[in-house]
């Protein structure tokens, strides 16, 4: 009787596990797939350096979630879903998204304007320093995802009450109630958050590697480079001017 006992609580162990890896995962692409600065980004990278550097800056992002995911199911949505918090977020990524929109739009008329010859040196330097750039890509893409105040919502605000299929009580943080119900499910629901954000990462990645080579070379690969530049930036200023709308509005309703 207690052997089937105990093989009983082992088959519920196992299908609640599977049940937080799926969760996990659908909580992974629900972060990843969404159009926004980061999948803005990835294109703009890979069109432009490859692939290795549009899928590095897509692994930072990916290590922001999961470790928002992981904080997501203690007790610290309280801490961070704070005016101070969400208006500093909101002010660093807003100057983060202009730079880089800046930076587009100067690569755009860069790519438009060189000299063939030029561009062909150019294109071989760069792909001497693809290490450099993927490190650097890496980089951005934490700090993009670190400083969305929508991936803190999402994270802080959607998940705890998915974390035990209901919105929590009134009067309970969204933290301590998720801790008390996925608390045990930790590390399915965050290898599944990671294998999500992950495999949409990698996935969209090698499409736009294979539209980029399908591009083709020389002159009419540097105008196509132009146009993903100049599209990535108006893109990404968009994005910015939102954020900056938001931390106004944030700023006057704290203030």
């Amino acid at each position: 009787m207690d052997e089937i006992v105990a093989d009983l609580l082992m088959i519920a162990a196992v299908s609640v596990g599977w049940q937080a890896l799926a969760r996990g995962m659908a909580l992974g692409l629900g972060a990843a797939i969404p159009i926004g600065p980061v999948n803005v980004e990835i294109a703009r990278r890979v069109l432009r350096h490859g692939f290795l550097a549009g899928a590095a800056l897509g692994l930072g992002a990916v290590t922001v979630d999961v470790f928002y995911a992981v904080l997501s199911t203690f007790s610290f949505a309280r801490l961070l879903n704070q005016p101070a918090v969400l208006l500093t977020m909101s002010g660093l990524g807003t100057l983060l998204l202009g730079y880089l929109g800046v930076q587009c739009l100067i690569a755009a008329r860069k790519a438009w304007t060189t000299d063939p010859i030029d561009a062909s040196l150019s294109d071989t330097a760069a792909a001497s320093r693809s290490g450099h750039t993927a490190l650097r890509s890496y980089v951005t893409g934490l700090l993009m995802t670190l400083l969305n105040p929508m991936t803190l919502a999402f994270w802080f605000v959607v998940v705890p009450a998915m974390g035990t299929g209901q919105t929590p009580a009134a009067g309970d943080s969204a933290g301590q109630t998720t801790s008390q119900a996925a608390g045990s499910q930790l590390p399915m629901m965050c290898v599944g958050v990671f294998l999500g954000t992950v495999g949409w990462v990698l996935g969209f990645s090698t499409a736009l590697s294979i539209a980029q080579r399908a591009a083709g070379s020389g002159h009419r690969r540097r105008k196509w480079l132009a146009l993903a530049d100049a599209i990535g930036g108006a893109a990404l200023l968009g994005f910015g001017v939102l954020s900056a709308v938001g931390f106004w509005q944030w700023m006057k309703a704290v203030l």
